[in-house]
């Protein structure tokens, strides 16, 4: 009878299963749970939004699943069709296009090259934290989370310093414009009136709001970016704009218009969102956990316990569940795929798989091996997985410098988002 009901209710998991759902990330990691034990392989009806179907999606939750599919993009397509105008480069390309395009910036990304940019990392968190630290409560998303990686990666990129607001409310209306981000769904809402789209006071923004607010600021951005392009042509510089006009793709032809513009439109996405997301979900962690947090600062100088510690926290935060198409109808550990089916791999679900990972729900600053997900797997593995790892480490660092002990805003509570999880909003006060 037991065996019945958990069955029961992980088919009403799935069939109820909102990952931007606002009481989703109360009750994520069960939900998960009761999905990897009863129903791995999962059909679920709401998230055909978020695979860009309308016929819903398949979700996996056991590690080696997801490991599985990530790793082999013959039968699972990354050309899963969810940008609102062409698929981004090189996210939303196969090998061995793939691999082709990412080596264009391969050497900009090395650890050696994430390596120099430290003494700038650093000089820009001691920054953004001494000005968050002259009040008393502060909200930590707005003044440290999001500005932090989006300065050092529009410095990176070549933006003017001037841009680096409009490129958050550009970043976060298209990302984060219906998943609980507070500025995100501010700006979202400005920018669909300006289109003259109605909007009902209260409700969530309708799909084909969504979408049309997606295609404008893509096309926004293309705009921008190739205004930017044609500056570079006229004064090179030593930015990734200038790298990617001077690239070859396969040593034999320079990259087009489009290309390039959709090649930056996915730095832009990944450079100003993900480390922003993982360092508001880790601050909240620690506020609501002292003793986790007094043990990260009692190794964070130590560089070798400090590395373990951050890859960690990637774990336990992972915020991605990537989409993938099927290339072909495909029987897949009991279930049977169809061509052109979608497939989400929730990393944040695999990632707490006990199979993988011993006490999943605990954080072990020393946990050895791990072999998590939360920069991804295979071709399509984080392309900025160094740099993001100093500015995690460096950003946590400076803050518990200076500010050991603190905690959740009393009157304030935290907001999280799901989809792409972060912070929307975390008052913190010291103390």
């Amino acid at each position: 009878m037991a065996d019945r009901d958990e069955r029961n209710r992980a088919a009403s998991e799935a069939r109820e299963l909102d990952l931007n759902s606002p009481g989703f990330l109360e009750h994520e990691f069960e939900s998960y749970r009761v999905l990897r034990e009863q129903l791995p392989i999962a059909r679920a009806e709401k998230l055909g939004p978020v695979a860009g179907t309308a016929g819903g999606a398949w979700f996996l939750t056991r590690y080696d699943d997801v490991a599985q599919v990530l790793r082999d993009p013959e039968r699972f397509s990354s050309e899963a069709k969810i940008a609102p105008i062409r698929p981004w480069i090189p996210q939303q390309v196969d090998p061995p296009a793939q691999t082709s395009y990412r080596r264009i910036l391969n050497a900009r990304f090395t650890p050696a090259a994430a390596s120099e940019l430290e003494p700038r990392i650093l000089e820009h968190a001691e920054q953004l934290v001494d000005a968050m630290l002259a009040q008393d409560e502060f909200e930590f998303v707005s003044s440290f989370a999001d500005p932090f990686p989006t300065v050092i990666f529009c410095e990176l990129m070549g933006f003017p310093t001037q841009d680096h607001e409009r490129l958050m409310d550009w970043k976060n209306a298209l990302m984060h414009n219906s998943d609980g981000h507070v500025r995100g769904r501010e700006v979202a809402k400005e920018m669909l009136r300006a289109l003259d789209v109605d909007l009902e006071e209260g409700q969530p923004l309708p799909p084909d709001a969504v979408l049309k607010l997606q295609v404008d600021v893509v096309t926004q951005l293309y705009a921008y970016f190739a205004r930017l392009l044609d500056e570079r042509r006229a004064e090179p510089r030593d930015d990734l704009i200038t790298a990617l006009l001077e690239a070859r793709y396969d040593d034999e032809r320079p990259l087009s218009q489009e290309e390039l513009e959709d090649y930056m439109l996915l730095l832009f996405m990944g450079g100003l969102d993900t480390v922003a997301s993982t360092l508001g979900l880790v601050v909240r962690h620690f506020a609501e956990h002292p003793s986790e947090r007094r043990e990260f600062a009692s190794l964070m100088e130590d560089p070798e316990r400090v590395a373990d510690a951050i890859e960690e926290l990637v774990r336990f935060h992972a915020i991605v569940t990537p989409p993938r198409r099927l290339t072909r109808d495909l029987a897949f550990h009991g279930a049977l795929f169809r061509r052109d089916d979608t497939v989400l791999c929730s990393t944040p679900a695999a990632n707490h798989d006990p199979d993988q990972f011993p006490e999943p729900e605990r954080l072990r600053f020393d946990r050895h091996p791990n072999r998590h997900l939360g920069f991804g797997l295979g071709p399509h593995r984080c392309l900025g997985i160094h740099l993001a790892r100093r500015e995690l480490r460096i950003g946590l660092q400076v803050l518990h410098r200076r500010l050991p002990d603190y905690r959740l805003h009393p009157q304030r509570p935290p907001l999280a988002f799901g989809g792409m999880k972060g912070m929307g909003s975390l008052w913190l006060v010291k103390g």
